[in-house]
C-alpha cells in the first residue's frame, strides 16, 4: 500500500499516466479537481489556486499572507489525501509535501523539449512557435512555485524516485515501468521511517476531502 507522485513536464504525458496507474492499481486518482473543491470549503476559488500555481510569484507576491496561506493548503490538503493511502496524486507539488516518506514514491515524467512541443502542437492545434512558448511559461512557472514555497529545485531529479522519459519509452511502458518500481519501493521500506499514512488527522479537513471525493465520483470527475 501506498500513494504515488507525479510531477510532469507539460507534454510529457504525466497526467495520462496518472490516471493509468490508478486505474492499475485500483487507487484513487488526485488532481486540481479535488484541491479546488476542497479549497472552495475554505473560501478559496479555482482562481485563486491557480493565481499562485500556474503564474510565478513575484518576490513581493510569495511573501503576501493570502498566497502563504493557500500555499499551506495546498499542502495540508495533499497531507491529508496521503493518509487515506492507495491514491496518485498529480502535480500541485506533491513529490515536495510528502518527500520524505518511506511509504510514497515520487515520479517525474520528463520528455525532450522537442518531443513535447510537438505533442503540445498536437493536442492544442498550435503552432510550433505557439506550442513552445506555452510549455516554456507553465515549465518555468510551475518550477518557480516550488521554489518559492518550498525552496527546491523542480528539476533536480535527485528529489524525485523514478524519473521516466517518455520520448524514449511510451507511456503505457513507463506505466509498467513505475509498477516495478511500487513492487522495490514495497520491500525496501524502513520500517522505523515515516510513514504518510501516519499524518496526524484533521478531522475537519478529512471531513472536507471525503465530502469532496464522494461529489467528484458521483460527477464522474
Amino acid at each position: 500500500m501506498a500513494v504515488i507522485t507525479i510531477s510532469r513536464e507539460n507534454g510529457a504525458r504525466g497526467n495520462y499516466i496518472g490516471k493509468k496507474l490508478a486505474q492499475e492499481l485500483g487507487y484513487r486518482h488526485v488532481d486540481k479537481e479535488l484541491i479546488h473543491e476542497v479549497g472552495l470549503e475554505y473560501g478559496v476559488g479555482p482562481t485563486e489556486f491557480e493565481r499562485i500555481y500556474e503564474h510565478a510569484p513575484g518576490l513581493l507576491e510569495r511573501h503576501e499572507q493570502r498566497n502563504r496561506e493557500i500555499a499551506q493548503l495546498i499542502g495540508r490538503i495533499i497531507q491529508g489525501v496521503a493518509r487515506r493511502d492507495n491514491t496518485v496524486i498529480v502535480g500541485r507539488g506533491s513529490f515536495a509535501v510528502l518527500r520524505n516518506f518511506e511509504d510514497v514514491l515520487n515520479v517525474r515524467v520528463t520528455a525532450k523539449r522537442s518531443v513535447r512541443v510537438q505533442r503540445f502542437q498536437n493536442d492544442h492545434n498550435l503552432s510550433s512557435a505557439q506550442a513552445r512558448k506555452m510549455i516554456d511559461h507553465l515549465d518555468h512557472d510551475r518550477s518557480k512555485y516550488i521554489g518559492a514555497y518550498y525552496g527546491l529545485d523542480w528539476k533536480n531529479a535527485v528529489l524525485y524516485d523514478l524519473c521516466v522519459n517518455t520520448g524514449k519509452l511510451t507511456p503505457d511502458q513507463g506505466v509498467a515501468f513505475i509498477l516495478q518500481g511500487m513492487d522495490f519501493l514495497q520491500e525496501n521500506q524502513d520500517a522505523q521511517g515515516e510513514f504518510a499514512r501516519d499524518l496526524p488527522a484533521d478531522p475537519t479537513l478529512d471531513r472536507v476531502i471525503d465530502d469532496a471525493i464522494s461529489l467528484l465520483e458521483a460527477t464522474g470527475k
